[in-house]
């Protein structure tokens, strides 16, 4: 497990293609919109670089299976907070922990350089993920009702925290 560069992007793309396609409910992008991007593999790699972005990915034989990104926030006021972004771990990877792993690397390395909490976003009927997040630390702070609305279907949101200097999140 690692974090991703610009040299990672083609496989990153792939990877995040899969899980567009696989669980379109967890994603506000959709696979079509993915499809139509100019250049997604250099846009992607330009993404990777980003002094914000923290992308990490997860291997089993050699194979990417699992990526997360922390995306620090930028304005010095919230510059305390990052966000929990594009997470997946693909159907064959999920049971062995892979999710937790690319979590605890996030949050070891927010904390590295001065993130004191990490926000997330989740869409409710995923109960394996909320699972996921609440065993690395987060706790649900509300519910948007409707957040998301893709072909006349309402989804709502959970929103999580994990504040990384309380004693039980180390």
């Amino acid at each position: 497990m690692h974090r991703l560069g610009h040299d990672h992007a083609a496989e990153y793309w792939k990877l995040r293609l899969d899980a567009l396609r696989e669980n379109p409910e967890a994603f506000l992008t959709t696979y079509q919109a993915a499809l139509a991007k100019e250049n997604p593999v250099d846009s992607t790699a330009k993404r990777l670089e980003a002094v914000s972005n923290y992308t990490y990915g997860a291997y089993m034989e050699k194979q990417l299976v699992g990526v997360v990104t922390m995306l620090r926030k930028e304005q010095e006021k919230v510059a305390h907070k990052a966000d929990i972004l594009a997470m997946y771990v693909t159907a064959s990877a999920r049971g062995n922990g892979v999710g937790y792993e690319l979590l605890k690397r996030a949050k070891r390395d927010a904390a590295e350089i001065g993130i004191e909490q990490l926000g997330l976003s989740v869409v409710a009927d995923n109960l394996a993920a909320q699972h996921l997040y609440k065993k690395a630390g987060f706790t649900c702070y509300g519910i948007e009702k409707n957040a998301i609305k893709q072909e006349k279907k309402y989804v709502d949101e959970i929103h999580m925290v994990c504040f990384l200097f309380n004693e039980e999140n180390k």
